[in-house]
């Protein structure tokens, strides 16, 4: 089923872009030793998208390895250019957040949504 028949992601990207906001998400890229420099470059690229995000309230039951920590859950249509990885960044309302895990939602075959949960720092 192709990403403009699949009924699900067109009904999650209307949701994300009704109730969401925009963020930078910043994919890390492949990072090289530089000898003449003595320095680590690497190859970023920052991307500009529509995304929910919702503040985690972390207990003993739900996120435990979360407490005492700034999280945020960000929804992302699953039909992006890139794919979510561990080392990935987000800055949203001026405050930037690691990604700490990802959980993709599959309907109809393909990827619909991206549950990420990312903490400050």
């Amino acid at each position: 089923m192709s990403n403009a028949s699949n009924q699900f992601l067109r009904a999650t990207k209307e949701a994300i872009q009704r109730n969401g906001v925009s963020i930078n998400y910043k994919k890390v890229g492949v990072q090289a030793y530089d000898p003449s420099t003595g320095s680590v470059t690497s190859t970023d690229t920052q991307y500009t998208l529509m995304s929910y995000p919702k503040h985690i309230r972390a207990s003993q039951w739900h996120f435990p390895d979360l407490i005492g920590k700034e999280a945020i859950q960000f929804y992302i249509a699953g039909d992006q250019v890139f794919t979510p990885e561990l080392k990935d960044s987000i800055s949203f309302d001026s405050v930037d957040y690691r990604v700490e895990s990802i959980q993709k939602h599959f309907a109809a075959g393909q990827v619909c949504l991206y549950r990420i949960v990312a903490v400050k720092g």
